[in-house]
């Protein structure tokens, strides 16, 4: 239950006792292995979390797909109340992201109603990152809740570390804009003639596949004469140094490509004499008058009260979210002269309609339109509510950009409109909102394709800048098919422009999937909300796939990913059809798998229940449990019961030790999905040991080396060698060991913080990591298990080399292969997999056993790295403990004492047991005996010691043969006549001979020694 509660016993509540709010002593904790950290978060909170991780950090990126309670319900009223539980999950979660709560500072706080367009209401809370007074380049937390309170995702862009983070440069910002200055003569052949001021931030920059963080002075530099394109680019320069870090472009131009068309359909098309002005209310536009000064409403309405006599009125550009500047002349404005009280004045501007004049008149509309589209769709929504510069009529013709403070608008000419117009001054406005937001104007082409978005959004039209050209033709348009690159491949096209158009694509295939499936109004509206709820909950600066998990989790409505949003197909359609590789929902969900463990027990059955779950409505058709006996033929299937709710179980039969037992949980349902877990099913199964297991090695190398040994006679690497320690994670490396509390493990060359991917990886040849020599002999069955990190797909030259692991019997002498991974297929990827052999069908078990595993790079161009944790070399026997021999027997009249022994089997189901007795006077008569207890005592009047006590059972007499000595008995263990069937699976006997014997011709008897034996089923 959630209870409400207000800010203040909020802040109260989550801050009077122990939280999970990190401190510097507490930084070391930070890990971030997503499959552990997944497994405890769906542990506490819900099996449908999911989360995905960011490739330069290796840190999680976003925890979405389920709803987590969260400790209070703060009032929907209370923003403070809000960033507090927002703080608290931002600190549950440090583990994840690697953010210090103390580094955010709350940004804002938005009510979205997604309630609108069948979805549910949500509210998210946003941090921006400072280290130090030092602000984060694009470093924020976004956290998403539903109205109760209740956690929907957390997003992170913010640095889990920075380079510097005192924040205290060692050059100053003079040094920094001369370097800057000179990098931009350099690239543009010409000085800056504008230099903006120096600002102190934590610049991200990515180094091969990682990503880093440096202080940096961010400046910017601008060339513009007010004849030739301005230049403009934005330059973070190394404030512990010299060197420029990274720059960007800081000019967005809205320039024009592709094929100019005749008869086309004019629609929000550019001013040219086939589409000439007409009047239409100007919104928000600044009127003065002797009698006070007013703007007009968004409908062009305006009064000034108090006024009853005719008074002159003066009109211009110039509003709440408006300053137009003409840049050909004087800004445009009209007197009206003697305008009437108390009766409907129509007054016209532009009554003589020119381009330079209309295009004023062009851009005071369409920044308002935006703002007030924004606006509509989300009323709590104020980020466009501001005064934006539009500078119109610029000397140039066929652009328009957006340079950081203002719009700027091109003359007609050149075989252009002018270009101040609908769907153009909403992209390059988008531009400006792109900062506002967060997501930036990145190198990606992100900051284009969502400036075309807002352009297609707000007007409902896929075409942007409709006749830009006086032929026809127009920018972009959202019906393209330029396809995804992928998440490793981004600004795979030429050009910002062009990279832009796989995200306004699919952003527009999703708005004409809605329209589809719920109609043109209602679409449209489900389009708009989604689109700003994913600009306020989401940090999300470059184009990548995580943009459509984004925006299903704001279109869920449960709490539950997997079971699909109301709007799904839609959603997934769109980016799909883009190229984007979408989002696999599960159909099935599979949890809570019993993880059986080692066992002794024979006697079975081992118990697996599973909670299975039909996600979309349909109908489950099966649920089974599948296993296979050391490894051999097909996998056995039984179907599962269901037991309570939505819980399954079946039994594995007992088994005969030593065995080892695989298997899986196997769920279909009626729309025909099937779905295993683990999800490898066959190929990945879980594993269970019956028997006496004997450890060898044991190791997760947290209290050291354990005996293995870096480097072997003949290794040639030159760099990457086997290193035991905690890696620093990259690309290609692993950031975690595996062990599930613990930091070691052996890997190939450890990098340095920020370091490059192939910093230290395996080159120049072969590295071997050597186990201590161990003994193995007289075991019958051994078992070796290990995880295993390889990746060899980064590089110039992926995929050329291979990671091997063998085995010797002789101390190293000769080697025998276990497995080769690579050089493609599985496992050449990267992540923590297991890998387990049965030592004894690949070489006899000795005491001079010895494993290696050798990573080798040996062509030119690739990256190679491998690691090695939690290893286990155990003996695995039978679960019947061996048989104990007992009791001393007296010498018999053969000068020997008998001995009692067995032949044959132990286990009742082989019906195959033997008692013996060697060494008896030849010929003699005797029987066998057994009870269930031990003694030791002089049997009175004979030669004989009692060994067997307590219940005793005999067994039928037997003779001795006259030659040998020897008598034998097969126990029956179903006849009731031979006392056999009192010998059951689990039991434990004690066994001896009594026999007869005469010593000095007088008859006597005597006993063997005992046995106690154990029996299995």
């Amino acid at each position: 239950m959630v209870l409400p509660i207000t800010r203040v016993a909020l802040a109260a509540a989550l801050l009077a006792g122990p939280t999970a709010a990190q401190t510097a002593s507490q930084a070391n904790e930070f890990t971030s292995s997503p499959d552990r950290l997944l497994t405890n978060w769906r542990a506490d909170h819900g099996d449908s979390w999911r989360l995905l991780t960011n490739q330069g950090t290796g840190t999680v990126e976003m925890l979405f797909g389920g709803r987590a309670n969260s400790p209070f319900e703060p009032d929907t009223n209370e923003p403070a109340a809000w960033f507090t539980l927002a703080r608290y999950w931002v600190e549950q979660t440090y583990q994840m992201h690697g953010v210090e709560s103390d580094q955010l500072v709350e940004e804002r706080f938005r009510f979205m109603p997604l309630g609108q367009v069948n979805s549910t209401d949500k509210i998210t809370v946003r941090f921006e990152q400072v280290v130090n007074g030092v602000p984060v380049e694009d470093g924020a937390v976004n956290v998403l809740f539903d109205t109760s309170g209740r956690l929907l995702s957390v997003h992170s862009t913010a640095a889990p570390t920075v380079t510097y983070p005192s924040g205290k440069p060692t050059t100053g910002a003079g040094f920094a804009a001369l370097v800057a200055a000179r990098a931009f003569k350099d690239e543009f052949g010409v000085q800056p003639n504008q230099m903006g001021e120096a600002r102190l931030v934590h610049a991200h920059s990515e180094r091969g596949e990682v990503k880093t963080w440096d202080l940096a002075w961010e400046i910017d530099a601008t060339f513009d004469n007010g004849e030739d394109q301005p230049l403009g680019r934005r330059y973070s320069i190394d404030a512990t140094g010299r060197d420029v870090i990274k720059s960007e472009n800081t000019i967005h131009n809205f320039d024009v490509f592709g094929t100019i068309r005749a008869n086309a359909t004019p629609g929000l098309t550019a001013d040219r004499a086939a589409n000439p002005p007409t009047p239409i209310a100007m919104p928000r536009t600044r009127i003065t008058s002797s009698a006070g000064n007013v703007e007009t409403d968004r409908d062009g309405n305006f009064s000034i009260t108090g006024v009853n006599t005719p008074i002159d009125l003066t009109v211009d550009y110039f509003g709440e979210f408006t300053n137009i500047n003409n840049d050909t002349g004087a800004d445009y404005s009209i007197t009206f002269q003697g305008v009437q009280p108390n009766q409907q004045n129509d007054l016209l501007m532009n009554p003589s309609p020119s381009q330079s004049l209309t295009s004023q008149a062009n851009a005071q509309l369409h920044i308002n339109v935006l703002r007030d589209y924004i606006r509509d769709t989300f009323p709590t929504d104020p980020t466009a509510d501001f005064r934006a510069t539009a500078n119109v009529n610029l000397s140039s013709n066929c652009n328009a950009f957006f340079n950081g403070s203002s719009t700027n608008y091109y003359t007609a000419g050149g075989g252009c409109n002018n270009t101040a117009f609908s769907t153009v001054v909403a992209h390059e406005m988008g531009h400006w909102l792109n900062q506002r937001y967060g997501t930036g104007n990145g190198n990606d082409g992100m900051g284009e394709g969502n400036a075309d978005v807002f352009a297609m959004y707000c007007y409902d039209d896929s075409v942007v800048g409709r006749f830009f050209t006086t032929g026809g033709g127009s920018v972009r348009n959202g019906t393209n098919t330029r396809q995804f690159c992928g998440d490793n491949n981004p600004g795979c096209y030429s050009g910002v422009h062009a990279n832009g158009e796989v995200w306004m694509g699919a952003a527009w295939k999703v708005r004409v999937n809605l329209n589809t499936s719920l109609g043109n109004a209602a679409g449209d509206m489900a389009a708009d909300s989604l689109f700003l709820g994913w600009l306020n909950s989401y940090n999300q600066t470059q184009i990548r796939s995580i943009i459509e998990t984004q925006w299903l989790t704001l279109d869920d409505d449960d709490g539950n990913i997997n079971n699909g949003t109301p709007n799904y197909a839609a959603i997934d359609q769109g980016f799909t059809a883009q190229g984007f590789p979408g989002v696999e929902l599960e159909l099935i969900t599979i949890s809570d798998v019993t993880a059986l463990g080692d066992t002794p027990d024979e006697s079975g059955p081992y118990v697996v229940e599973a909670d299975i779950i039909s996600n979309f409505g349909g109908t489950l058709t099966g649920a089974e449990l599948r296993y296979r006996v050391n490894g051999v033929g097909g996998f056995i299937s039984t179907p599962m019961s269901n037991t309570a709710g939505d819980t399954f179980a079946a039994g594995i039969p007992g088994q005969i030790s030593p065995s080892r037992v695989e298997y899986y949980v196997n769920a279909t349902e009626s729309g025909g999905t099937d779905k295993s877990f683990p999800e490898g099913g066959e190929s990945s199964p879980l594993t269970f040991r019956v028997g006496d297991i004997t450890p060898i090695i044991v190791t997760e190398f947290e209290a050291g080396a354990d005996g293995f040994v870096g480097g072997a006679p003949g290794d040639t690497a030159t760099t990457g060698q086997w290193t035991l320690g905690n890696p620093i994670g990259t690309a290609a490396q692993s950031e975690d060991d595996h062990t599930a509390v613990g930091v070691n493990c052996w890997f190939t060359g450890q990098g340095s913080p920020g370091g490059s991917l192939g910093e230290n990886d395996v080159d120049g040849g072969i590295t071997t990591l050597l186990s201590p020599v161990f003994d193995a002999s007289g075991l019958n069955s051994v078992e070796v298990s290990y995880w295993r990190w390889y990746s060899n797909t980064t590089g110039a030259s992926p995929n050329a080399d291979i990671f091997e692991v063998e085995v010797s019997a002789d101390g190293g002498a000769t080697w025998v292969d276990v497995e080769t991974v690579g050089p493609t297929g599985a496992g050449t990827d990267g992540g923590w997999i297991q890998a387990s052999f049965e030592l004894t069908s690949i070489v006899t078990p000795s005491s001079s056993m010895q494993l290696r595993f050798i990573a080798s790079d040996l062509g030119n161009g690739s990256i190679v790295e491998a690691a090695i944790d939690d290893i286990e070399v155990v003996g695995l026997g039978s679960s019947i403990p061996e048989p104990v021999r007992y009791c001393t027997a007296n010498p018999n009249s053969t000068g020997l004492a008998t001995r009692i022994d067995f032949n044959g089997s132990v286990r009742i189901s082989d019906d195959d047991f033997f008692l013996t007795a060697a060494s008896m006077p030849s010929g003699s008569f005797g029987l066998f005996f057994f009870g269930d207890q031990q003694t030791q005592t002089p049997i009175s009047g004979s030669q004989g010691i009692l060994c067997v006590g307590g219940t005793q059972f005999r067994l039928p007499p037997v003779q001795a043969d006259p030659l040998l000595g020897i008598a034998f008995y097969q126990v029956d263990f179903t006849s009731p006549s031979t006392n056999g069937q009192q010998i059951l699976g689990g039991s434990t006997w004690n066994f001896q001979m009594w026999h007869r014997d005469a010593v000095a011709g007088q008859v006597t008897s005597n006993t063997s020694d005992a046995l106690q034996i154990s029996f299995g089923d």
